[in-house]
């Protein structure tokens, strides 16, 4: 389908009430959306702010934009695609996978575009929850799910004068059609993954190009191809080619985990090899600059053909001062005032404002927000006590900084379909995670997020401005998958309208 025409036809009037309502039209909503629906479970609402599904890949539109996970990794398990151009898909290739999802299992009429939350409350004498829009509506529903994820909402630095200047300022998720770098000086702000996809492509007609860089990220090779014939009939005639070379990818994946706990081997060996093979690429009088001292893994680590490469254009500079201010003509560190035409902030996301702004008040009028306090707590990254019958799908420390994401938001979604599952044959009205089991998890989580190579040597966007480290997954995806294989009773309690009971009691009595 025509991503541009996909959205035509959906439903604009809101049902009054519905049984799953699902937040947000991205990886995680489609995800689940097409899992109901595989299911048989129709009575279900996506609501999207945006005027199309697609989430961060609708949002993201940048030149050079595309993803640092292979293709045949980033898609579904049970919506494979043979047809990608190349190893690594470009931006526009993997929005139009994900139009292809949503009609492949005719779920399109369930979303609802420029529909945006502000406000859930649980109703417990109903056992239902409020859903009110922005446009003041306001929808029940009996079970209510977060796939808002965590890179939806640009993050914009707090730097002086800001407002005061004349030429074209942009943040790079917001990115203008109309906008031409050519024979323009452009300054961008920030070299995190974002960046280092936008700086080749502007050079190649920018005046100039101005990095301003905080600090060095780890950069490697990408290793990227295009999927030729050959290789596409083999995947197409030839059963299970795609699913074996999708295995060997995710295990190759895998294996790097081992390589993000601090203060061994693996690590000091990963930290050379990471520095050896920067320094082949990039220019010599840069290396100091450019390549980082603290141990690899320690910030997101970046994959790219053509940044390093970039450096050595006569077009391009690094710029390691610090950031004074934005004038009414450029930027002003403390070396003076750099003349520019345009600003590109490459600031990243505000990742670790979990569901933000969504007011969501569960049992007992308690705030979640208010009861994350410094950092949130939750079970599985899914589940929050006080808060019956409400899920998060790529919440808390469940992003992955070695393997793909989907395979994480596929864990969560089979979980929740289970749970569902297991209090509609209970005759229950809903489920509720313990504050015990919560507790519990979240010990086993700080126990060996201590042990990764996130902590303390280095900035990054997995931790909080309190030092927690609230984004990441501790283990192996595998560790993952084996702890949401099944629901376990013990940490949950299940209620009705007129008493409540444990979960391991008679289903059928009250």
């Amino acid at each position: 389908m025509d991503i541009e025409h996909a959205a035509i036809g959906t439903g604009t009037t809101l049902p009054k009430h519905c049984k799953v309502l699902i937040v947000g039209g991205g990886i995680s909503g489609i995800c689940l959306a097409a899992q109901l629906a595989r299911n048989r479970i129709n009575d279900f609402i996506v609501l999207e702010k945006s005027h199309n599904v697609g989430g961060t890949w609708l949002d993201n539109t940048y030149p050079g934009c595309g993803c640092d996970i292979p293709s045949l990794l980033y898609s579904f398990s049970f919506a494979g695609r043979v047809a990608w151009s190349r190893k690594y898909a470009p931006q526009t290739e993997i929005l139009q996978y994900f139009n292809d999802c949503v009609d492949r299992f005719s779920i399109r009429q369930n979303f609802y575009f420029g529909q945006s939350v502000t406000s859930a409350r649980w109703d417990d004498s109903a056992k239902c929850w409020e859903v009110t829009t922005s446009s003041g509506e306001i929808i029940t529903c009996k079970y209510f799910v977060s796939a808002v994820g965590q890179l939806s909402r640009p993050a914009f630095p707090s730097i002086e004068g800001i407002e005061s200047f004349e030429g074209t300022l942009f943040h790079s998720a917001r990115w203008p059609d109309d906008f031409d770098p050519r024979d323009l000086k452009v300054g961008v702000v920030g070299n995190g993954a974002s960046a280092i996809q936008i700086i080749p492509e502007i050079a190649k007609s920018a005046q100039k190009v101005e990095i301003f860089q905080r600090s060095p990220n780890w950069i490697l090779p990408r290793h990227d191809h295009t999927y030729g014939r050959y290789w596409k009939f083999l995947n197409r005639y030839i059963p299970f080619a795609a699913r074996l070379q999708r295995l060997l990818m995710y295990l190759a994946f895998e294996f790097r985990i081992l390589f993000y706990n601090r203060r061994t081997f693996l690590n000091k060996m990963f930290t050379g090899w990471s520095r050896m093979r920067m320094k082949r690429r990039v220019p010599a009088s840069m290396a100091r600059d450019v390549i980082p001292t603290f141990p690899a893994g320690c910030k997101r680590v970046l994959l790219s053909n053509n940044y390093l490469e970039s450096l050595h254009k006569e077009n391009v500079r690094l710029v390691t001062d610090q950031i004074k201010s934005i004038t009414s003509r450029g930027i002003r560190t403390a070396s003076g005032e750099i003349p520019l035409d345009a600003i590109v902030l490459s600031t990243g996301f505000q990742a670790n404002r979990f569901l933000y702004p969504l007011d969501i008040h569960g049992r007992e009028n308690r705030s979640l927000s208010e009861l994350w306090g410094t950092r949130p707590q939750s079970y599985l990254g899914m589940l929050v006590p006080y808060f019956p019958n409400f899920c998060m799908l790529y919440g808390p420390n469940t992003n992955l900084g070695h393997n793909s994401i989907i395979f994480m938001v596929e864990c969560q979604v089979r979980y929740l379909l289970r749970l569902i599952r297991m209090t509609e044959n209970q005759a229950c009205d809903c489920f509720e995670v313990t504050e015990e089991a919560t507790r519990d998890f979240d010990r086993d989580l700080q126990r060996h997020l201590n042990k990764k190579v996130w902590n303390g040597y280095a900035k990054n966007w997995y931790t909080n401005k309190e030092g927690y480290i609230t984004n990441n997954w501790c283990r192996s995806t595998l560790a993952y998958m084996w702890q949401t294989r099944r629901v376990k009773k013990s940490a949950l309690s299940f209620s009705f309208r007129t008493c409540t009971r444990a979960a391991d009691t008679t289903p059928t009595v009250c």
